[in-house]
């Protein structure tokens, strides 16, 4: 085990992590994925003492998962860390495997989201094994998290499969120390017009499929504005619609008659995928009844389900644990906070394991200069390692 202080090994483990390039094959063709990341955390977690084991996905073997697994030598719960593997593209960025830091910032790609997250819960898993915890200590590092979550579904069989049951999960997403209490879900829903093509010069002969695209913008617009109205979630405030594809016209003089359209709708707990479908179908029924020869069809591509944190049982007391480390040396307590993104949480609660997510953050998400602030990074693994001590000794002390 490293002589560093867990902060300082943390920040050193992330600058290794971010100079390998684990950019998603499935957003980026050709990008090497998670392989070599996946072999340099298992062979660094099988050398502290675990159990470790690479998890393709059954849809593309190419993508590889890590689960460390270590029994401690006295009986207790099992807490989970996870994180994601993968990162997003790097057009625009200069030197993006290329660590550096200034102003008390750790730039590259994936030094938010979340290779420093990993960093943390690696260190702080081979530091409980050096402690000699109690009850079991589980890393899982998941593939394709910035896609379809093939990664995180693999594991989770893997998991089940093995018969290891979870009391908690810790999820390092970059959320500035704070606790993530809830997340939006999303559908994404394609909406196919078909007109009547006409020359534009007659357009009484047509039926404009681009007009009809206007109307059901209106129609989108105006469910969105509802939405919006009816009363706000505590930390997610309000649903949403959103237009974010549209393909429509072939040519200078011709009535289109086709055109496509693709809605997104923002879900908050309690709804369902199936009733966002409802929602535009019931916008496509208005349009269709003022454009007489108009066809329509909307099918759903794409659901992932809203999340909200178990407020009472291990999930709430890991987080109060948590927040009681964070704030020993005179931080502000984390705050509940919600995100208005997804986030694999929903998978893992959904899979029956009480879920918490909180880790180091920074700025330059998903664009041309990533970075994570390192103070953030170096109180990381020490309050984990607090926590997971306080979660899998039963102590109730918060």
């Amino acid at each position: 085990m490293s002589d560093l202080s867990p902060g300082d090994d943390a920040l050193e483990l992330a600058r290794l992590l971010i100079s390998i390039d684990s950019v998603s094959p499935s957003l980026v063709p050709g990008a090497p994925g998670e392989g070599r990341i996946a072999t340099v955390i298992a062979e660094r977690l099988e050398g502290a003492g675990f159990l470790v084991e690479l998890v393709p996905a059954p849809e593309d073997p190419q993508r590889v998962s890590v689960v460390a697994v270590h029994a401690g030598s006295r009986p207790g719960p099992t807490v989970v860390f996870n994180g994601h593997l993968d990162t997003v593209g790097v057009e625009g960025m200069v030197d993006p495997f290329d660590p550096r830091i200034a102003d008390g910032k750790l730039f590259g790609r994936g030094a938010s989201d979340m290779k420093s997250g990993l960093a943390g819960l690696i260190v702080a898993a081979e530091r409980l094994v050096a402690a000699d915890h109690p009850g079991t200590v589980v890393f899982t590092g998941v593939a394709d998290e910035e896609d379809a979550s093939v990664g995180a579904a693999a594991v989770l069989r893997h998991l089940a499969d093995r018969g290891v049951t979870a009391d908690v999960c810790l999820i390092a997403e970059p959320t500035w120390l704070d606790r993530v209490s809830a997340h939006r879900g999303y559908a994404v829903v394609e909406v196919t017009l078909q007109g009547v093509a006409g020359h534009s010069s007659q357009p009484a002969l047509s039926v404009d499929a681009i007009r009809a695209l206007g109307h059901v913008l209106q129609e989108v617009e105006r469910a969105d504005e509802e939405l919006r109205q009816r009363p706000a979630h505590p930390l997610l405030e309000s649903g949403s619609f959103t237009a974010t594809v549209v393909r429509a016209g072939t040519a200078p003089f011709t009535i289109a008659a086709d055109a496509t359209l693709v809605i997104e709708r923002r879900t908050l707990p309690g709804e369902r995928a199936e009733d966002a479908l409802v929602e535009v179908r019931t916008m496509l029924g208005a349009v269709a009844a003022r454009t007489p020869g108009l066809r329509t069809d909307a099918r759903l591509t794409h659901q992932r389900e809203a999340w909200e944190a178990d407020e009472q049982g291990p999930a709430a007391r890991f987080a109060e644990f948590l927040a009681a480390a964070l704030t020993r040396d005179g931080e502000t307590v984390p705050a509940a906070i919600g995100a208005p993104y997804w986030m694999e949480s929903a998978l893992w609660q959904a899979a029956g394991i009480p879920t918490v997510v909180c880790g180091p953050a920074g700025g330059g998400l998903h664009a041309a200069e990533e970075w994570v602030d390192v103070e953030q990074l170096r109180r990381f693994p020490g309050a984990v390692i607090a926590a997971t001590i306080d979660a899998l000794s039963g102590s109730s002390e918060t």
